[in-house]
């Protein structure tokens, strides 16, 4: 076979082959951006809902602070425990 021809194949090898590393770490770049638009995203959609619902964040608020400052520290903790727990639990499924 021609010598041209055989160095035009190899070439064409290393090309295809070094577009599917670059492909690979695209796609690999790509699901990290996806990971964090996720949660941008629904940081988004609370922000949404607590502007749609003063009234209920409001009487919430109003409501923890009427009742004894022991009490909304410790439902403070105790929601703080389970959105720690809540956090663990996710890094923990493949979700």
């Amino acid at each position: 076979m021609n010598p041209r021809l055989l160095e035009l194949r190899e070439q064409r090898g290393m090309l295809r082959a070094r577009a599917a590393a670059q492909r690979e770490t695209l796609a690999a770049q790509g699901r990290t951006l996806a990971q964090v638009c996720a949660v941008v995203d629904q940081v988004q959609a609370g922000t949404t809902w607590v502007k749609r619902h003063p009234a209920l964040v409001g009487v919430a608020l109003a409501i923890l602070v009427a009742a004894k400052p022991a009490r909304l520290w410790r439902w403070t903790r105790r929601a703080a425990l389970l959105w720690q727990g809540w956090q663990a639990l996710r890094q923990r499924l493949p979700i």
